[in-house]
């Protein structure tokens, strides 16, 4: 209890959801803009089917997601799932289900958190090199 009997102003940061958490375990700049722009697609133009499914043997889409820990669980926990055809792997949204908004911007505020923590380290880096 604080003064006056009065509960103090600071609460504890409330508990990521399995999203968020899955998204903050993801700690590369370039898979976190992969997967906002493929949520972001998929949230604006939620019938294109070209939004909707992503090809894991793609060079890129391996490189920044499919050799990146956590990228994979993060799409996962978004809603895409994986999908075998045409002998290739996917990721896919299933049909009936859309990417919201609100997706999109947990993704957006995993991204800024992480911006925020390089570019933390880089002044904390650059600091020690000072003194």
């Amino acid at each position: 209890m604080g003064y006056g009997g009065y509960v103090s102003a600071k609460l504890p940061p409330p508990k990521p959801s399995d999203v968020e958490a899955a998204m903050l375990a993801v700690k590369s700049v370039e898979a976190v803009e992969m997967i906002h722009k493929l949520v972001y697609n998929a949230a604006v133009q939620p019938k294109e089917d070209k939004f909707r499914r992503v090809r894991l043997s793609n060079p890129k889409v391996k490189q920044v997601l499919g050799d990146v820990p956590h990228a994979l669980e993060a799409m996962a926990a978004l809603g895409w799932t994986p999908e075998e055809a045409e002998g290739d792997s996917f990721l896919v949204i299933p049909t009936g289900k859309f990417m919201s908004m609100q997706q999109v911007r947990v993704v957006e505020a995993a991204r800024d958190k992480l911006h925020k923590e390089n570019k933390d380290q880089t002044r904390h880096g650059l600091v020690s090199l000072l003194a």
